[in-house]
């Protein structure tokens, strides 16, 4: 039978041990609080806020217009240059810009050096490339499937009892996302049509509220909305 060893001179091993060892964990401290620092240093860095664009473009999208500021690189500002004598005649160039909605096609209506504005500059997207002819078909393919599809939400809508009305649609240039343009938004009721709509498998909706000036800015539903939709939008 073995039993343990508990003389005074093991005891005073043991606890010169132990003392040792609490000794290298507490000396391990120092570099575990650097690495921390350091961690947090990165994450501070990487949500920083984002760099000054080169250019800030006008564009005007969408079927009720609204215009809007988006980024745009000096590479793509000269691509987007043309000097030649009948520029002032030439119509104003279509390009593809990344919006809060998704990806539209727009009309490109000024170009802006940030240090010209008065405020802080940014934007509410970029401004992707120039459209291409195959850009300016898929949209107004989409705007044409929309025409169709309108009536289709208008009684989607009616069935579901909500208390919109839609006057308008469109698909976003990639077709991942639709825009319902209503005139009576409500929160519980544009995040109930976001719900049915998900659960119908149509896809992400995005309520646009407008009034009769356009676009309400002052609307709190608006918003690209997947599974819900709340105060300034969800689901990007």
């Amino acid at each position: 039978m073995i039993q343990a060893n508990n003389t005074p001179g093991n005891n005073a091993a043991n606890t010169a041990s132990a003392a040792t060892t609490n000794t290298t964990s507490g000396d391990s401290l120092p570099a575990a609080a650097s690495t921390a620092q350091s961690v947090a240093q990165s994450v501070a860095e990487s949500v920083a806020e984002p760099a000054v664009p080169d250019f800030l473009a006008l564009v005007r999208y969408g079927r009720v217009p609204q215009v809007a500021r988006f980024g745009l690189s000096s590479s793509l500002r000269e691509s987007l240059q043309d000097d030649s004598p009948d520029a002032q005649d030439a119509r104003l160039p279509a390009v593809v810009v990344q919006t809060d909605r998704g990806v539209e096609v727009g009309t490109l209506l000024e170009v802006i050096r940030p240090g010209l504005l008065s405020e802080t500059p940014s934007g509410t997207g970029e401004l992707l490339r120039l459209a291409a002819d195959s850009d300016i078909t898929t949209a107004a393919t989409n705007g044409r499937d929309a025409d169709l599809e309108f009536f289709d939400w208008q009684q989607r809508i009616a069935d579901w009892d909500l208390q919109l009305q839609v006057i308008d649609m469109e698909w976003t240039l990639d077709r991942d996302n639709v825009i319902l343009y209503v005139l009576n938004d409500q929160n519980a009721e544009t995040t109930r049509l976001a719900l049915l709509a998900a659960a119908g498998g149509y896809g992400i909706i995005h309520v646009q509220p407008v009034n009769a000036a356009g676009i309400d800015y002052s609307g709190t539903g608006s918003g690209g909305c997947g599974s819900g939709c709340g105060s300034g939008g969800c689901g990007h």
